[in-house]
């Protein structure tokens, strides 16, 4: 099992995400509450993002381009 310790700005909630890295323990604010400390474990994906479907693709029809009206927009 792969961890690493990050310092944050912000407070996060446990089991957020950053990448392949996942909250496993929140260590809480220092001592001047400069840094949030968290403790990240690394998760195996189930299956790899180019396989993933991507929401909304494909659902939207194809906008179709608005013909100009003869005589607008005529050359000089």
């Amino acid at each position: 099992m792969e961890t690493k310790y990050l310092s944050l700005r912000n407070p996060v909630e446990l089991g957020s995400r950053f990448d392949d890295w996942q909250v496993c323990w929140l260590g809480g604010w220092n001592k001047h509450r400069h840094f949030y400390l968290v403790m990240l474990v690394k998760v195996a994906f189930k299956k790899p993002f180019t396989n993933r479907p991507v929401p909304n693709q494909g659902t939207a029809e194809k906008r179709h381009k608005q013909e100009t009206p003869p005589g607008k927009y005529r050359r000089r």
